[in-house]
């Protein structure tokens, strides 16, 4: 699953998600929930930056099931990866800290020029 900083932050290090993912996880799909597309498209119209939406986009996956997000992202997707083990993309320090507390996997970006996933 995706964060919004993470992705952010893969894009400002310019690193090769594809590369990077293969390595560390192998054969991977993301999955971006509504609030985090939500804080993705305004922070992409506030910024003369790209941040590779549509590349986002196009390796994204739909959730197959409904999800009726209540609370704060943060709170979506530390709830998810503990139901089902997804790893997040994230470098945020509370939810990462969250999801360690509750050995939920995590990617970071790792000295801003790798990824590393934490199990």
């Amino acid at each position: 699953m995706v964060d919004s900083c993470g992705w952010i932050a893969v894009i400002d290090a310019e690193i090769n998600i594809d590369l990077s993912l293969l390595e560390i996880v192998g054969k991977y799909e993301f999955i971006v929930i509504d609030s985090v597309w939500s804080e993705l498209n305004k922070f992409q119209e506030s910024s003369s930056k790209s941040i590779l939406l549509e590349l986002l986009r196009n390796k994204s996956k739909p959730l197959e099931f409904n999800i009726i997000e209540k609370s704060h992202s943060d709170d979506t997707l530390f709830n998810l990866s503990k139901e089902f083990g997804w790893p997040v993309l994230t470098v945020d320090k509370k939810l990462k800290k969250r999801l360690f507390d509750s050995n939920c996997p995590v990617i970071q970006v790792l000295g801003g020029k790798k990824l590393e996933l934490v199990s």
